[in-house]
Parts: structure tokens; C-alpha cells; sequence
């Protein structure tokens, strides 16, 4: 059903293209990049859509692990010693018109590239574990796992779903305390609570915690390059000492790329 979804949104966005002069096209280009052990990134030009590893030259290669890409920070990234040769998509307009339809026409394709990379980003690791369901009041948005260093998950500290209960890495097990969505604010949401710099602390260390959704910019967050970054601090999302380690508590810190720091979803 979601695919039919899918499929029809995608197609009502290309039909206005169809009866156009103007035709959106792509063109991939092979760049090989690799990490020389510790955090490497390669600026993207603005019309790219769309990055892939297509051939593993050195070092252990994961999406979203060391390696991945950021189109709103314009960026390919390695870290940890991968390297690789990476297809990277560029779509241009083709046609004897300009201006404004043109932009329209690459905006549409960006579109549905993103609706692309959204429906990816929605299915589980693990097929055989079922979809997770909906969250009441969030826009029908599904829960999925935040995954850190590969193993371990943001997991709600004793299952307790109430105001100031801190948030932890464990063992990923497919349960309520790990199924997190993303609202269109911002917020990290978990049933009807939000991820909260504690008590708005500015301080490195400060602990993260679950709070009644406010809107507040201690719950705004943001992604870039794998980390999430606290809106009301401009400090990352981590490991308490920076140790990935089962029970270990969250807090934020100065972002520095550290594993402990690498997020995915």
C-alpha cells in the first residue's frame, strides 16, 4: 500500500515535466575517496541528488557508519579508513527554456529523490521483525531505531515513559523504548514525550532527557553528516565519556565526529 502511495505521488509530481520542453536529467560521476583514518569530507556540487558506493577500495565501508553524505551541508564523508569509488548523481535541466521553469523542474526531480530517500530510510534492517505502528499524533510518522557504532540503540532508561527519565544506549531489541520519529519541528519524538537537553543546561555533559513536548529549542534537533545537533546548544548528540557501551547514559558535547557521535536510522 505504502508503495502505491509512493508510486502514485511520484508520478503526479512528473506529469506537469512530461508535456514540457524542459527535460530534468541525470548524469553520475565517479569520484574515488577514502578516508585517511579520521573524519574526510568532499564538498558536493548543488545539483547533486543522490550518492553511492559502488566499489569498496579500503577499510570497512557502512552507510551512515564511515561513511555517508549530507545534501543539505553539500558533503560526502568518510571516517574510520574506508575508502571507495562513489557514484555521485548531478541532475540538470535540458531544453531551449529558462528561468523559473527550469528550477521548478529540478525541484520537482529533488522532491522525488527525497520522497525516495524517505520511503529507504523507513524500512528496517530486519525484515523479519514487523513495521512498527503508528504514533498517535505524529502525523502517521513511523518509529524506527537510532542506531550508534553499529550495535547499540537510544533507548528510553527502564522503559519509563514519563517527564525526566534519562535516555541511554542498549542493546537494540526492537522494543517501544526505541522506537523514535521525527516531527516537523524538529523534535525527536518517543509516544507523547520529546528529547530534552536537560533543563535547558548549555553546559558540556548536559544530560538528555525525555520531557513533555513544548516546542522549546532544547527538543529542536537537526542532522549533519551522521550527527545530531542540539539547536539550542550547537553540541552534538553522545556517549556519556564517549564509551559505547551498554547503559551507558546521553548527554551532548562538543561535536567532534567521534564514533561516539555517529548516529544512523
Amino acid at each position: 500500500m505504502r508503495d502505491q502511495a509512493f508510486r502514485k505521488l511520484a508520478w503526479l509530481l512528473c506529469l506537469p515535466w512530461l508535456v514540457s520542453t524542459q527535460v530534468a536529467q541525470a548524469q553520475d560521476q565517479l569520484v574515488d575517496f577514502q578516508s585517511s583514518g579520521g573524519y574526510t569530507s568532499y564538498r558536493l556540487a548543488d545539483d547533486v541528488t543522490q550518492v553511492d558506493l559502488v566499489e569498496q577500495t579500503q577499510g570497512a565501508c557502512r552507510f551512515n557508519r564511515t561513511w555517508g553524505y549530507d545534501l543539505t551541508q553539500r558533503e560526502l564523508w568518510t571516517n574510520g579508513g574506508c575508502g571507495g569509488r562513489f557514484k555521485i548523481t548531478r541532475t540538470y535541466v535540458s531544453g531551449n527554456n529558462s528561468g523559473s521553469n527550469a528550477g521548478a523542474a529540478v525541484a520537482a526531480v529533488a522532491a522525488i529523490a527525497g520522497i525516495a530517500l524517505l520511503a529507504n530510510h523507513n524500512r528496517h534492517d530486519n525484515d523479519r521483525r514487523p513495521e512498527y505502528p503508528d504514533y498517535p499524533g505524529q502525523g502517521g510518522d513511523w518509529g524506527r531505531e537510532i542506531r550508534v557504532d553499529g550495535r547499540l540503540c537510544l533507548d528510553v532508561r527502564g522503559g519509563k515513559f514519563q517527564p525526566g527519565t534519562t535516555l541511554q544506549v542498549y542493546e537494540c531489541n526492537g522494543t517501544a523504548s526505541q522506537r523514535f520519529a521525527v516531527g516537523r519541528g524538529g523534535e525527536i519524538r518517543v509516544r507523547d514525550l520529546c528529547v530534552d537537553v536537560d533543563r535547558g543546561d548549555p553546559r558540556d555533559g548536559a544530560r538528555v532527557v525525555l520531557w513533555s513536548c513544548s516546542g522549546s529549542r532544547s527538543q529542536s534537533w537537526s542532522t549533519r553528516g551522521g550527527q545530531i545537533v542540539s539547536q539550542l546548544t550547537g553540541k552534538c548528540l553522545d556517549v556519556d565519556a564517549g564509551q559505547v557501551r551498554q547503559g551507558a547514559h546521553t548527554m551532548v558535547w562538543p561535536c567532534n565526529r567521534s564514533p561516539s557521535q555517529r548516529w544512523w536510522w
